[in-house]
């Protein structure tokens, strides 16, 4: 049997005007990470959006970041040229993360990898792909490089077109060890815990620079089909962690590491989660005091009975984000038929009765749709301040295989097909005469007056 293979995998840069931690950790990377060791593989990380990277921070050329409450924090950030699809909005643009100079060193330090592996998230953050492709490849120009994740599963040909990488991996889990197979000559030797969600071994989190909060999922995959949401293309699978596995991870990364604040990063946390998510939970509030959870991704609003509220608050739950979307009843049902306003105002008031504030409910509205006008999020926002809770708009943002993107595409004067960078939210490629950029800007501006009151 040949040695066993070194394995890059590669965290790329963000670009865009503005990024965040909110929260944000290449969690599937990590996943890889662990099966790969489990297998036999030797595995090298590198994040290019470290926030905590020494050269970066002391570098004159960089904008440094900064640390906010629960462990997120902002990006340090060079500013950069602004791509010609973006010349008329009137903001600097950015590479978020590492030093180019300190990737280089990061490269130069390894021993040479069989293989190198980058992923991907928001279609429109290619460039910052192409660049550090382009700088991995200054170092090892030779080596086999795939490119994986999101923005390879919603835009492969323009990955293959524009990226530098050698292939785009576009396979699910359990075909990936028959490719590396392929490649490197090496044969894992886990290949069940390749084959199923909750026979895999917890992400490799102490790959990371510093562990301020943790990243947990407790399941893939979402039982709903909403016609602008990509969950259903990129996890097509349902799939549950078993109550004792969600409970020994967060117990694991809390007594190894100290972490106190983790973000659940599941589609549908809340949803059928009975036997896994409920009892990890009771255990928890009972044995592990003080730990406080966040829910970036918004839970849905049909699973907030009483009961699952006191639940929430008694184990930890810190910050709450729910899903609403709009206010309008036939959009709701158009819109996946998860959420009716009834059932919403309904939910808050059980969070309220369980212990929750105001300021930790916060509630995502959907704006810029196609045929949504600009004055049913004007009343969405209305709903959501007189029930006590935050709203916070959600900018549409075409993806391609949704069920939203031909009419995106009918809709849009620009090239959202050829040209990823158009996706972009801030961008608000679908602007039409009756929802135009100015009135996104204000209803923005007005959910942030009403959160501010």
């Amino acid at each position: 049997m040949p040695n066993a293979p070194l394995i890059l995998l590669v965290n790329p840069w963000i670009t865009d005007f503005a990024a965040y931690d909110y929260w944000a950790k290449p969690l599937g990377l990590l996943l890889l990470a662990s099966l790969l060791r489990g297998g036999g593989c030797g595995v090298a990380f590198i994040d290019c959006v470290d926030r905590y990277d020494p050269f970066t921070n002391r570098h004159p050329e960089v904008i440094p970041g900064a640390e906010r409450k629960y462990g997120t924090g902002k990006y340090p950030k060079m500013r950069i040229q602004k791509p010609e699809a973006y010349r008329e909005i009137p903001r600097f643009y950015y590479r978020h993360g590492i030093h180019p100079e300190s990737l280089r060193q990061k490269l130069t330090a390894l021993e040479k990898p069989d293989l190198i592996w980058v992923t991907s998230i928001m279609t429109y953050w290619y460039p910052g792909i192409q660049q550090t492709i382009g700088v991995i490849r200054e170092v090892f120009p030779e080596i086999p490089l795939w490119l994986g994740g999101i923005y390879a599963q919603l835009c492969p040909q323009h990955a293959r077109r524009t990226s530098g990488a050698s292939e785009i991996i576009a396979l699910p889990v359990e075909g990936l060890p028959d490719k590396i197979a392929a490649t490197t000559g090496f044969s894992l030797r886990n290949l069940r815990e390749w084959t199923r969600f909750d026979w895999s071994p917890p992400p490799a989190l102490d790959l990371l620079s510093a562990l301020t909060y943790a990243p947990v999922l407790t399941g893939q995959g979402c039982m709903f089909r909403c016609p602008y949401c990509a969950s259903g293309i990129l996890q097509p699978k349902q799939q549950r962690r078993s109550a004792d596995a969600i409970y020994e991870d967060i117990f694991a990364w809390h007594s190894r590491y100290g972490v106190v604040d983790f973000a659940f990063y599941d589609d549908a946390l809340l949803i059928q989660a009975q036997s896994s998510l409920g009892p990890a939970l009771r255990r928890i509030g009972e044995e592990l005091p003080g730990l406080r959870f966040h829910t970036p991704n918004a839970l849905h609003i049909c699973a907030l009975t009483p009961e699952c509220c006191r639940l929430l608050h008694e184990s930890g739950f810190t910050t709450l984000r729910l899903g609403l979307e709009t206010t309008q009843s036939e959009r709701q049902r158009d819109w996946g038929g998860k959420v009716e306003t009834d059932m919403f105002l309904a939910a808050v008031e059980h969070l309220f009765e369980a212990g929750f504030s105001s300021n930790q409910i916060g509630v995502y509205l959907l704006s810029g749709l196609p045929g949504q006008a600009p004055e049913e999020v004007g009343e969405a926002i209305r709903v959501v301040k007189r029930s006590g809770a935050l709203p916070y708009i959600a900018e549409y943002s075409p993806i391609p295989g949704t069920q939203m993107w031909p009419r995106a595409l009918e809709l849009s004067e620009f090239d959202l097909a050829g040209e990823p960078l158009y996706h972009n939210n801030t961008f608000f490629a679908c602007r039409r005469p009756d929802f135009t950029y100015d009135d996104l800007l204000r209803l923005k501006d007005r959910a942030r007056e009403a959160r501010r009151e």
